[in-house]
Formats: structure tokens, C-alpha cells, sequence
């Protein structure tokens, strides 16, 4: 029972009470001028108690059936909303699943359907766009893209085909500001900044490429497969941003990127060739040859050793590219290129002897190259001959395969 149910009771239990006290013997009721009613006050007081009662029971039956009514009614039309919902939401698989087998005609056509109903379905808005996009039509794709963003503004899906429309009509720039305007809404997820720095991948802008890699990376720290491969990618794009940086003839900012990116990944071989490189540049022969048997060290790259050896081509200076040549050697499961590398080693530093006893006691995967050199270690004297030099650059180009990059 309600309080205003509660409420009405005491009153007329009040008045019962009251009228009793005012009227200690038998009370005259008056209904009429000409009529009246005599009854014991006891009487009086339970009839009015009755009255009290029956006129509340009415009172709480009345509204409880304006309350039930009015319950049934909305029972009724969320009844009827909630059928429609299921239907439509049965309609909208269904054609996401022939859009998926790639029955976009039949799905086209569903969608077609489910938008009369349910003009204002999200969902079906989006995959309408899917479908126009798919079939090559991005200007229509892009308006029921936008007319799904304007009913949910945050839809991310939405938000994505849209950017992806922009970037296939060649809107970059309206594809960057969506991009830019995803992450700011949603600040912890990695896909729109991976778009961004596809973007500026393909532009080539390698200074925003590495400053989204850095903002990337934090958000993969859960995923260690994946951060690895993101990490790699970062020291791939310091280098970059490092060759950038000496095509304009800024050698110092180079160097330095290189160094960052061997830090970032101790594993990147293009950022150790390339730092030894611009030492090189600058006249600084130690610190390159340093850097190059510490990328072999790390790598176990023969690129480093290549460009190791063609530095010091002209110098007495080589024996600890002999000692790491060697100590490489009897350590590596599979010495084959590491005997050719060391035989043309040899024979440019006038050891034929050497390079003769070595080759004949190793058998080599690259049998030509092999009997080539073998040859010139037998003609002793030869070792500058244009023979040799074309062998040994052969040798040189299968060695820095992996480099190259």
C-alpha cells in the first residue's frame, strides 16, 4: 500500500474518531432538511471506519490498474520495439555474412531493405558504405559514412572506412585529420597511429614516421612479439631519417641518427654499415672499423667484415680484421663464405701461401668462386690481377646481400 493510500485511511479513520468525541451519545445524521438518521455513535464511528476503509481499497485498486495499464502499455510497445530490434538485427548478419562470402549484390540489396525499416541503423549505414566502397563507388560509400558518424560520432568503424576512403580518392590530408581525430578520442588504441605512420611511410617523411613509432611502441608493451617487430622497424626508420639527413649534408645529424637507431635495436645491420660509412666520410677510420666489428659482433653480418676489409685495402694496419677473420672462422658452423672472404683477405695483403692452404683444406658451397680464387693463390704475385678483383667482388656482392638495404 502506497503512503498516500496510508494517508487517505487515517484521515477518514481521524474524522470517524473526531465525529465520535463530539458526539458521546446517539448521533443524529441530518442527509436531509425533512430526514435524518439516528444511530449509536459506536455505529457511526465503525461505519465511518468501514466507509474509510472501502473508499481507500477503491482509491489503491484504481490506481493500481491506471498503474498497470499504463505498465502494459509500455510492456507492449518495447515488446513491439524489441521484435523489430530482433528482425532487423536478423536482417543486418545476415547481409554481413553474404557481403563477407563476397555476395555483395544480394547483401546490397538486404541492406537496401533493413534501411527502409531502420533508416537510422548504424551498423547497416556503415556496411552500406562497405559495400558501395567494395563495388567502387567511394563518393556514395562516403556519404552513408557520414551519415552513420552523424547519428554516432565515435563509431570507430565508421571512422576507419571513412579514413580509408579518403585515402583512396587521394585525400591525405582529410585522411590525416580523421586519423589524428581517432587517436585523440580514443588515446590508447594503436590503429589510427599505425594509419598515420603508413601515411608518412609512403610519403617518405621519415622525422613523423619516427616520431609515431616512439608513440607506438609504449602501447605494444603487452604484445612482446609484436613491440619486438616495432622496435626493429624504428631502428629501419632512424636509418632512414639518418640518409635523409646526409642527401641535405648534414653528416653530424646522421651520425647521430645511426647511433640511435643502433641503440633503439642492436640488431639493425643497415645502422651499423651506415654509421661506419659516414666515418669513413669524415676521415675517421678508427671509430668506423670499431663500428663495423662491433655490427659483426652483434649481426654476425659478413657485410661488416666487407667493409672493414675494403678500408683498410691499402693499409698494414690489419691485423685485428685478420685475428676477428680467423677467430669467426673456427667458430662458425658454416665457414664457406667466411673462407672465401678471408682467402681474398689474404691474397690482397700478398699471403698467397695462406690463402692457398686454406682453400684447399675447405671444401665451399660456391665451387666457381672457389676454383677462382684457388687459381690466383697458385700464381703467386697475381693477387691485383683484374682476374682476382672481379672474383673478389663477386665475393663481396654475395656477402653484403643482406646489407644492401
Amino acid at each position: 500500500m502506497s503512503l498516500k493510500q496510508i494517508i487517505v485511511f487515517l484521515i477518514f479513520a481521524l474524522l470517524s474518531i473526531y465525529t465520535a468525541f463530539l458526539n458521546p451519545h446517539d448521533s443524529v445524521v441530518h442527509i436531509t432538511q425533512n430526514h435524518s438518521l439516528k444511530l449509536p455513535t459506536v455505529l457511526l464511528v465503525l461505519g465511518s471506519i468501514l466507509v474509510g476503509v472501502i473508499v481507500t481499497v477503491f482509491l489503491f485498486w484504481t490506481f493500481n490498474f491506471k498503474n498497470a495499464l499504463a505498465r502494459w502499455k509500455i510492456s507492449f510497445k518495447n515488446n513491439q520495439i524489441e521484435k523489430k530490434n530482433i528482425k532487423v538485427e536478423t536482417l543486418f548478419k545476415k547481409g554481413e555474412s553474404l557481403f563477407i562470402c563476397g555476395k555483395t549484390d544480394k547483401a546490397q540489396r538486404l541492406i537496401e531493405k533493413l534501411l527502409d525499416t531502420s533508416p537510422e541503423h548504424v551498423g547497416a549505414l556503415n556496411l552500406m558504405g562497405r559495400i558501395l566502397s567494395a563495388t567502387g563507388k567511394p563518393d556514395q560509400a562516403e556519404i552513408f559514412y557520414e551519415k552513420a558518424l552523424s547519428l554516432d560520432p565515435q563509431n570507430i568503424h565508421a571512422l576507419f572506412d571513412l579514413a580509408d576512403i579518403y585515402s583512396k580518392t587521394g585525400r591525405q590530408s582529410d585522411e590525416i585529420a580523421l586519423l589524428q581525430k581517432m587517436q585523440g578520442m580514443n588515446p590508447g588504441t594503436v590503429a589510427p597511429l599505425l594509419h598515420l605512420r603508413n601515411i608518412y611511410l609512403k610519403q617518405e617523411d621519415f622525422k613523423k614516421v619516427c616520431v609515431l613509432q616512439k608513440r607506438i611502441l609504449p602501447l605494444l608493451r603487452d604484445n612482446n612479439e609484436e613491440w619486438k617487430k616495432e622496435q626493429s622497424n624504428l631502428g629501419q626508420y632512424l636509418v632512414e631519417l639518418g640518409k635523409k639527413s646526409l642527401q641535405t649534408g648534414n653528416r653530424d645529424g646522421a651520425i647521430s641518427e645511426f647511433k640511435q637507431a643502433i641503440r633503439t635495436c642492436e640488431q639493425c645491420l643497415p645502422a651499423y654499415l651506415s654509421l661506419g660509412d659516414a666515418y669513413i666520410e669524415s676521415s675517421k677510420q678508427k671509430p668506423a672499423l670499431k663500428i663495423w666489428k662491433t655490427g659483426f659482433q652483434k649481426t654476425g653480418d659478413t657485410a661488416c667484415l666487407v667493409r672493414s676489409q675494403i678500408a683498410l685495402r691499402e693499409s698494414e694496419d690489419y691485423q685485428d680484421l685478420l685475428s676477428t677473420y680467423e677467430e669467426s672462422l673456427e667458430a662458425t658452423k658454416d665457414p664457406s663464405l667466411l673462407v672465401l672472404l678471408l682467402s681474398t683477405f689474404y691474397l690482397e695483403h700478398g699471403l698467397e701461401d695462406k690463402a692457398l692452404s686454406l682453400l684447399e683444406n675447405n671444401a665451399s658451397q660456391h665451387p666457381l668462386l672457389h676454383a677462382l680464387l684457388l687459381e690466383n693463390a697458385r700464381q703467386s704475385g697475381n693477387g691485383k690481377s683484374s682476374h682476382f678483383e672481379l672474383t673478389r667482388d663477386a665475393i663481396f656482392a654475395l656477402s653484403t646481400r643482406r646489407g644492401a638495404n
